[in-house]
């Protein structure tokens, strides 16, 4: 049991249904983020340690305007970055509640890995203002951010892999699932190559097309940027669709269906069309194109993450079949609960008519009458409100020296309201004498 399943409450159908979109929605924000992060961070370093060993400030130039124009900052790091981890966290701890798989300590090493991903690239970019005078020191805290990223992918790829291996989580004994299957190699392949391929059409989006593009990029500067950020996009999308056939074919059998096999033909034709574009782009200098193949880009990975999500479901069946059924019963108890009551809700001002008109004749809370004084037995019952209800609900005699008390034929949500009134009303009395 991890620590969301004692922190939260067993999830409802409805609730497990939000999560799956939400896990959808969240990941549509990280995954691109953090792709053109780690992307703009390792061009950025190639190109300044080019631009200072090569002694071409054409090269410095760049490495600056990509970390400037697709780092972005730390508002948008907490936000796309580090909050979506935290909440993919909660929203698979809700699909999987019960299971045997800790998922939550799986997203935990994610985000602290994501964070100080983050944290170093931040520094990296910043490390640009005095770059030429800490040249070695710039360079290392890109290294360093470069290594933190791929440990972070390997966290991230690896946490979400397993749940399409239910099979697999009683043997799982490490901080994090190690490489435990084939198709784990071909999504994190997958993963990394999309990050590149997604920096790729950023540069040509965000320098060119964003706004009317990005002002004083002309001449050789301009032809330079559109190239290499044209040749990512092409090279690695080229790639990408060998790993990506390469993770759906490695899909453990349970997961595969019909949807999984027509969305990855509709996948593989967004990436076609990518390539042609890309294409274009190079060879005929189109920088319109900038805008589509971004767009496409999007909607392929839109794509992707809809196909895990089936893949997901169709593997844990079985946990979705327990999750039903518990949130079937939940419903029926609170059901229960609700015609036992009439409706009715319990409160303070219900118990306190209920003691006047009843409890009163037996009992006071600071001298005995039929029953012993509430004073001296309300302790054992303080901040345990279930405790006392269920006593007033059906008394059991407990003390010898008093007679049983009888059972007054109160309705749960009454009997929740008297021991609502007697605790309330025990710890003002009690409070009295410190005042």
């Amino acid at each position: 049991m991890n620590f969301f399943d004692v922190t939260l409450a067993p999830p409802r159908a409805d609730h497990i249904l939000i999560a799956k979109y939400i896990v959808i929605v969240l990941s549509l924000m990280f995954v691109p983020y953090i792709s053109t992060l780690f992307g703009s961070t390792l061009l950025s370093l190639i190109y300044s340690f080019r631009g200072k060993n090569e002694n071409n400030p054409m090269f410095s130039r760049l490495s600056q305007d990509i970390a400037d124009t697709l780092m972005g900052g730390w508002g948008m790091a907490i936000v796309m970055g580090m909050l979506p981890i935290f909440t993919l966290a909660a929203c698979f701890a809700q699909m999987l509640y019960g299971a045997e798989v800790a998922i939550v300590q799986y997203m935990a090493v994610t985000l602290v890995a994501v964070v100080v991903s983050i944290v170093l690239a931040m520094w990296f970019k910043k490390s640009f203002n005095s770059r030429e005078a800490h040249f070695t020191r710039h360079l290392g805290l890109g290294l360093l951010a470069i290594g933190a990223f791929h440990f972070a992918f390997f966290a991230f790829v690896s946490s979400v892999t397993v749940l399409t291996f239910p099979e697999k989580w009683p043997l799982i004994t490490s901080a994090i699932p190690l490489t435990f299957d084939w198709n784990m190699v071909a999504r994190l392949a997958h993963f990394i190559t999309l990050t590149l391929a997604i920096t790729g059409a950023a540069m040509i989006f965000y320098f060119f097309n964003w706004m009317g593009g990005k002002e004083g990029v002309e001449g050789e500067y301009r032809d330079y940027i559109r190239k290499l950020g044209g040749g990512l996009t092409l090279a690695f999308t080229v790639l990408q669709t060998l790993f990506f056939v390469w993770y759906v074919a490695t899909l453990p059998e349970m997961a595969k269906s019909q949807d999984i096999y027509t969305l990855s033909v509709v996948s593989l034709a967004i990436l076609w069309g990518i390539t042609v574009m890309a294409y274009f782009l190079l060879a005929n200098s189109e920088l319109k194109y900038g805008t589509v193949i971004f767009s496409l880009v999007m909607v392929f990975l839109l794509i992707v993450l809809v196909n895990e999500h089936i893949a997901r479901e169709s593997s844990l069946s079985y946990q979705n079949y327990t999750l039903q059924k518990l949130s079937t019963e939940l419903e029926e108890k609170i059901a229960l609960d609700r015609a036992q009551r009439g409706g009715a809700v319990a409160s303070i001002e219900t118990g306190s008519e209920i003691y006047n008109a009843k409890c009163i004749a037996c009992h006071r809370f600071d001298v005995k009458v039929v029953g012993p004084p509430y004073m001296s037995v309300l302790p054992k019952y303080k901040d345990d409100l279930a405790s006392l209800k269920a006593f007033v609900l059906n008394p059991v005699k407990k003390n010898p020296e008093y007679p049983a008390m009888p059972n007054q034929g109160l309705k749960p949500h009454e009997a929740e309201s008297v021991a609502m009134y007697l605790l309330q009303k025990y710890a003002e009395m009690s409070a009295e004498p410190a005042q």
